[in-house]
């Protein structure tokens, strides 16, 4: 579930009255994603008491004042606007049915599928479950807009890849290192190849451990005998 009207269709799949649902500003929430849950795949809303909502990702325009970080007054004023804006802006997409967004999501899902980007990314991206495809996509996106970055490739590893850690040394500037839980397998590395392709600027150098960690002295918990990797 990533877009407001995704919200608002499951609510009243679920029996909720749209008075139930409560919206709020998110202060912690991806880039990537408009709706901000527990998880990236949740469906069931019911129980939540206020769903959290990436007001800059599609609606800079009508919130970028009302957040900024000097404003500490009229809290809950605010949170009262923020909930009836997103509301109604929530209602007028049900209406208006795909955004352009989705319309070019839409659209680049169907170059990949038809392997316009090559068959090695049509495969690799076919690695991913649906809403990890969700998520490449949204990125896949930003980076025509902003390029290639070390930042996007960064958040798509935190995304997807199970407890994925990128690091970034100083002393060698075009080395990234990746740690991540997965096993060392074909899959895997597929997986990172497609990140890489994507959302890396060419100069990089990824090296990635598998299952262990390396060692980082004074870090006590990647310092465990048999449980380490070697750099």
């Amino acid at each position: 579930m990533n877009y407001l009207w995704e919200v608002v269709l499951e609510a009243k799949n679920a029996g909720m009255k749209q008075e139930d649902i409560r919206f709020c500003h998110s202060t912690n929430s991806s880039p990537y994603m408009e709706v901000s849950l527990d998880t990236l795949n949740q469906k069931d809303i019911r129980g939540i008491k206020e769903i959290e909502i990436n007001t800059y990702y599609r609606f800079y325009s009508v919130f970028k004042e009302m957040f900024r970080p000097e404003y500490q007054e009229y809290t809950s004023l605010r949170e009262s606007l923020t909930n009836l804006t997103l509301h109604l802006i929530a209602g007028n997409d049900v209406r208006k049915g795909m955004t352009r967004e989705e319309y070019n999501k839409k659209m680049l899902l169907k170059d990949i599928q038809a392997g316009c980007f090559g068959e090695e990314i049509k495969h690799h991206f076919g690695l991913f479950n649906k809403t990890q495809q969700e998520v490449l996509l949204n990125g896949w996106l930003r980076s025509y807009q902003a390029g290639s970055s070390l930042t996007s490739f960064t958040d798509m590893v935190y995304a997807v890849i199970d407890n994925g850690i990128v690091y970034h040394g100083k002393d060698m500037p075009d080395e990234i290192l990746i740690y991540t839980s997965l096993k060392n397998t074909s899959e895997s590395e597929q997986k990172l190849s497609l990140l890489a392709d994507i959302f890396l600027p060419i100069r990089y150098q990824v090296i990635v451990f598998y299952e262990y960690h390396f060692g980082i002295i004074g870090v006590d918990d990647t310092m465990i005998m048999d449980e380490i990797a070697m750099y």
